[in-house]
């Protein structure tokens, strides 16, 4: 997972989308009842600001998803709804962030293995309806909790959390794990995260393990003076928050922090 700039999401979007989505936002605050909500969140025009959403963002935002940046291995990249709209599995009393369906800062890019639900062999995991809080008595669950909203800690990791991402690491099999630093209550945000975003799946784990040998073949290279200025670049490109799996790359070029091209890639004094 990388950090998502939410002001780069914001020069994206359309008056005409904003003035789309405040109408719904209206009619759904509206609405006297949960079986009218409910049914306003089935209707297509609802779909369709999602979508839409998606449609305007620049194509370097859509290339991976945000919580696990698999591309292809994983699937299709729908809109995670990051406060669940329907209904709250880690609190069976809430009936979900109805009331933010329709705000973009609401909204996440995910594979639908981060997404959605799966059960296999070896792992388990998907965020479904999840949203565990490290501080469940504040939870929000009317529009006018808006203090709550703001005092709420999700209790996993979030691309829109600048600090989030350097909590993630992986082991030598592209297993993810917490930070070797990490506080225990970080480590239980890590952990979350893995089960919630199905971080262990095995397709995912490999992947990321090839991502480690290709760091160490162009370590290599830079060590053996083998062609360095290519390794580098190769390097550079392969931390760069757009390349798939560029945290894991991150993670194992850390390894070799002490040869100077590799300072000089992650900015390490």
């Amino acid at each position: 997972m990388r950090w998502i700039c939410k002001d780069l999401i914001e020069e994206q979007l359309t008056q005409a989308w904003r003035d789309m989505a405040d109408q719904a936002r209206t009619e759904l605050i509206a609405a006297p009842d949960e079986t009218t909500r409910k049914a306003i969140l089935k209707k297509v025009s609802s779909s369709n600001i999602w979508r839409d959403f998606y449609n305007l963002l620049p194509d370097y935002l859509k290339r991976k998803c945000w919580y696990c940046e698999a591309e292809e291995i994983r699937s299709d990249m729908p809109i995670d709804h990051f406060r669940p709209k329907n209904k709250v599995e880690d609190d069976e009393q809430h009936d979900g962030y109805w009331w933010l369906a329709f705000d973009w800062q609401n909204y996440r890019c995910a594979c639908t293995f981060c997404n959605s639900r799966r059960i296999f062999d070896e792992t388990e995991g998907g965020k479904a309806c999840r949203f565990p809080l490290e501080n469940p008595t504040e939870r929000a669950f009317t529009p006018t909790d808006q203090i709550k909203l703001n005092n709420e800690r999700p209790y996993f990791l979030d691309p829109f959390n600048l600090d989030d991402e350097k909590l993630l690491w992986f082991d030598n099999d592209g297993k993810p794990m917490a930070k070797p630093s990490a506080t225990i209550e970080q480590q239980t945000k890590v952990k979350n995260s893995i089960e919630i975003f199905h971080l262990h799946e095995s397709r995912i784990a490999r992947a990321r393990n090839q991502v480690r040998l290709e760091v160490e073949r162009q370590v290599r290279k830079i060590k053996d003076n083998d062609n360095p200025q290519a390794a580098k670049a190769k390097l550079q490109r392969m931390v760069s928050n757009t390349e798939r799996l560029s945290r894991a790359a991150i993670v194992y070029l850390r390894a070799h922090r002490e040869i100077q091209e590799v300072k000089d890639i992650l900015n390490l004094d």
